[in-house]
């Protein structure tokens, strides 16, 4: 497998960065929204009352028009702060699950000492987005980790994947297993490989599925995915 210039994390770090800057854009543009306004109808005032023939009460009709017209543009600024409050939290998302890559890196430095060839932020057809870490072992083996920053318990009822936060548990928003599969099937046929194991590594919450493994994808936390991959070959 051919070395990539990508580091661990370096696509969704960038993913965070646009999000951000569409974030400022949308408070810088909501700010715009509100006072561009008011300094061009103050302005075209100052420019009617420099006019002598102007009948004076004329422009005191036109101060009543910015009153309807504000209303209107403080929504859409307000709408605009909300996106960027949104757009910055995505960032912030974007970031958390960036250092769960850059971790796992460097959870699994010490395979490619041992001659493992490891790809970071492959590209992935069908939609797919990118695969985090694809892993080739010694033994031409084949890897698709797919690196998940949330924190909590994985569990599982032997069906799907649960998070526990304290004594609640609630199953995640997206079906990370069949997410795995379809990377692994994807990373198959563009790498034209015979098989590719599909693994989900959680940097950052203490997994708790029994035998590791569910609907035929490991679940694993960092701290186990070493040994993991030691054992599958």
């Amino acid at each position: 497998m051919a070395k990539s210039s990508r580091q661990a994390g370096q696509n969704i770090r960038k993913l965070a960065v646009k999000r951000r800057a569409k974030a400022i854009l949308s408070f810088v543009s909501a700010g715009l929204v509100v006072f561009f306004p008011f300094f061009l109808f103050k302005a075209f005032e100052s420019f009617l009352k420099d006019i002598p023939s102007l009948n004076p009460s004329q422009p005191q009709l036109l101060l009543k028009i910015p009153l309807i017209l504000y209303a209107f543009l403080v929504i859409v600024a307000l709408g605009m702060v909300s996106n960027g409050v949104f757009l910055g939290k995505r960032a912030n998302h974007a970031d958390q699950g960036a250092k769960g890559e850059e971790d796992t890196a460097q959870e699994i430095f010490q395979l490619e000492q041992g001659g493992w060839q490891v790809e970071y932020g492959m590209r992935l057809g069908n939609r797919l987005g990118d695969a985090d870490i694809v892993c080739i072992s010694p033994q031409n083996k084949a890897y698709v980790i797919d690196v998940k920053s949330h924190r909590g318990e994985v569990t599982t009822d032997g069906k799907q994947l649960y998070r526990r936060m304290g004594k609640t548990s609630y199953p995640y928003e997206k079906n990370f297993l069949d997410q795995a599969m379809k990377q692994a099937l994807q990373v198959k046929k563009q790498k034209n490989l015979s098989f590719v194991t599909p693994i989900v590594a959680f940097s950052d919450a203490k997994v708790s599925v029994p035998a590791g493994k569910l609907q035929k994808v490991y679940v694993v936390e960092k701290s186990r995915l070493v040994t993991l991959l030691k054992s599958l070959g």
